[in-house]
């Protein structure tokens, strides 16, 4: 169940699109959410890069060689939490730059971004481990770093785009909610809600929105969109070109214009951003 609060309910920060690639695995989900899930296997998206490309297991890095860079990919939807069939959360991935900021071996860490985003809790977390660097950690956008993704980007030191047709941006917050009701309905079953008498304000948010008043929610939405974009404010302070009023409306631009915007700081290859590191 805590998935489908996720799924339905949850705050995310993600481009529509890429949103909406996930659809079919979501409808199957829900239709069947009892489904036998198979064994996660956990994602290796740790990489250690010495003078060639190297696939580590997260257990190895404590081998990685002087002067190594390690290479943590954030791909696919983000999420907090590890998914059962997908990437590894950003949790987990936060632990990993952690481990990284304590080997002495590592010079630097590169984040190799192709997402469209996903949700705000995950984005604040990778965040919050970004800040704690003591060493040099640098964004490589590999094609796609929309909403939540790009917001992960701009906590770094320096933000690399791959090629000319990269798309960056999509900075903005929306919010989902389902009716539950005819699917109960359908199934035979009636659900009566019984709230204590001081709970007046219970799940009205929720309510309102089914009734047709968006208001409430788009509050909340409001609320974590204000921190969002003062965020990126923060961290690409003295690089933006232009006011939240242009980059911040949830516009996906190409590199070059996210370029002037001072979204990005430059379109170079990956080889090179090892080289600069």
């Amino acid at each position: 169940m805590l998935h489908l609060h996720k799924i339905i309910n949850g705050v995310w920060l993600i481009e529509q699109s890429f949103a909406t690639n996930y659809l079919p695995y979501v409808t199957d989900y829900l239709s069947n959410p009892t489904k036998a899930l198979p064994k996660r296997v956990s994602e290796k998206f740790l990489s250690i890069y010495n003078g060639f490309d190297s696939r580590a297991h997260i257990s190895a890095l404590k081998n990685a060689p002087v002067n190594s860079i390690a290479v943590i990919n954030v791909s696919g939807a983000i999420t907090k939490y590890d998914q059962y069939s997908g990437n590894d959360g950003m949790r987990s991935k936060a632990e990993v730059l952690r481990h990284c900021y304590a080997n002495d071996n590592i010079a630097g860490v590169v984040l190799k971004i192709d997402s469209g985003g996903g949700e705000a809790t995950a984005m604040q977390t990778m965040c919050e481990a970004i800040s704690e660097r003591t060493k040099s950690v640098v964004a490589f956008i590999d094609d796609f770093a929309c909403s939540a993704a790009y917001g992960i980007a701009s906590a770094c030191d320096h933000i690399v785009a791959n090629c000319k047709t990269a798309q960056v941006g999509s900075i903005g917050t929306y919010l989902t909610i389902a009716d539950y009701a005819k699917y109960y309905k359908k199934k035979g079953i009636k659900l009566t809600e019984i709230y204590a008498t001081q709970s007046t304000d219970k799940n009205k948010d929720y309510y309102e929105a089914l009734k047709g008043n968006l208001e409430p929610l788009r509050k909340i939405c409001d609320t974590f969109n204000e921190s969002f974009l003062a965020s990126i404010e923060k961290n690409r302070e003295g690089k933006l070109s232009a006011g939240r009023d242009v980059w911040g409306t949830g516009k996906v631009w190409f590199a070059e214009d996210a370029l002037k915007l001072g979204l990005i700081d430059e379109i170079n290859s990956f080889q090179n951003v090892i080289k600069l590191i």
